[in-house]
C-alpha cells in the first residue's frame, strides 16, 4: 500500500454534522464540531437512489437562514448540481450566510470551474466525488482552489455497480484518488468509535487516519447514537480516537486495514445473499 500525502497535518480532523435542527446543530458546534451542513440536494435523488437505504433531505432557504442565526461557526450548504440552477443556488446559499458550498454528483471539471468563477470571496467550495467520472479527475481537482473533497460512497456504489457500499475502500478506488489528490479529503459517515453498523466506526476512522483525511461527516447514525446531552462526550470520543490512531505502529495500521477488508467483504457477501433471496421469492 502506498503512503498517501496531504496538505493538512494528521491531527487536524474536522467533524461536520448534517442536521436541520438548530438546537442540535448549535450544541454540536459548541461541543467541538467544526460545522453544520444544511442539505438542499434532492432533485432527482429519489429516482437515483430508489431501493437503497439512503437519507434524502428537503431543507429550505429558511432552514439555512435559521441555522446561520443559531450556529457560531461554519455553516455549509449542499446544493443541487443542475446545469440551469447550480450557480443560482450557490449564490443564494452564500447570500443566506453559508461559509461553504458543497457541489454533489460532479462529473466534469467544467461544472466545478463554473461555480468557482462566481464564488463570493468569503465563501469556499467543496465537491463530492461520487461518480466514476469524478474519481478519474483527482489530479485535475488537485489543481483547483477547493476547500475539500468528499467521496460519497452511497452514490458511487449506485453509479458504479460495485459489489457493496464500502467496496471502494478496499479495492483501491479511494486510495488511488488520495494518491492523486493532496488536499483535504473525507469519505463515509462517522459515529462514536464504539458503535457503527454494518462497518464499525472505529475501522472507518482508522482508514481515514491512514489516508490522512482532514474531516469526517456525522449523519443519521451519529444523530441516532448521540442524544443532545451526550454531544460533548461523543465529539470528544471521536477526536480522542483519531489522536490515538495517529500514534499507531505500522503493524497496528496493517491489522486495522485487514479488519476493515474482512468487515467489508462480509457485508458485501450479505448483500449478495439478500439479493439472491429476493430473486428466489
Amino acid at each position: 500500500m502506498t503512503e498517501p500525502t496531504s496538505k493538512q497535518p494528521e491531527a487536524n480532523f474536522d467533524l461536520l454534522l448534517f442536521t436541520h435542527d438548530t438546537v442540535y446543530g448549535g450544541a454540536a458546534v459548541a461541543a467541538g464540531a467544526s460545522g453544520v451542513i444544511v442539505d438542499w440536494e434532492n432533485r432527482g435523488k429519489e429516482q437515483r437512489q430508489c431501493g437503497h437505504d439512503t437519507e434524502i433531505n428537503y431543507a429550505t432557504e429558511d432552514d439555512l437562514h435559521r441555522m446561520r442565526a443559531a450556529v457560531r461557526g461554519t455553516v455549509i450548504c449542499r446544493i443541487n448540481n443542475q446545469p440551469a440552477t447550480r450557480v443560482l443556488e450557490l449564490l443564494r446559499a452564500a447570500d443566506l450566510g453559508a461559509n461553504e458550498i458543497w457541489l454533489p454528483m460532479v462529473r466534469r471539471v467544467a461544472e466545478v470551474e463554473e461555480c468557482l468563477n462566481v464564488l463570493p470571496r468569503d465563501c469556499r467550495l467543496c465537491i463530492l466525488a461520487e461518480t466514476p467520472e469524478a474519481l478519474a479527475l483527482a489530479a485535475e481537482f488537485d489543481q483547483l482552489p477547493l476547500s475539500r473533497v468528499y467521496v460519497g460512497l452511497n452514490d458511487l456504489w449506485i453509479s458504479s455497480g460495485r459489489a457493496g457500499l464500502f467496496t471502494a475502500l478496499i479495492d483501491g478506488t479511494v486510495e488511488k484518488f488520495r494518491g492523486e489528490y493532496s488536499g483535504v479529503l473525507g469519505f463515509a459517515g462517522v459515529t462514536r468509535p464504539s458503535l457503527g453498523s454494518p462497518i464499525p466506526s472505529r475501522l472507518l476512522l482508522a482508514e481515514m487516519c491512514r489516508l490522512k483525511c482532514g474531516f469526517g461527516v456525522a449523519r443519521r447514525a451519529f444523530r441516532r447514537d448521540t442524544p443532545l446531552a451526550e454531544l460533548p462526550t461523543a465529539i470528544d470520543e471521536i477526536h480522542a480516537h483519531m489522536r490515538e490512531l495517529a500514534g499507531r505502529t505500522p503493524a497496528m495500521i496493517e491489522e486495522d486495514r485487514r479488519d476493515l477488508e474482512t468487515s467489508v467483504q462480509r457485508h458485501s457477501i450479505g448483500i449478495a445473499r439478500q439479493a439472491g433471496n429476493n430473486l428466489d421469492r
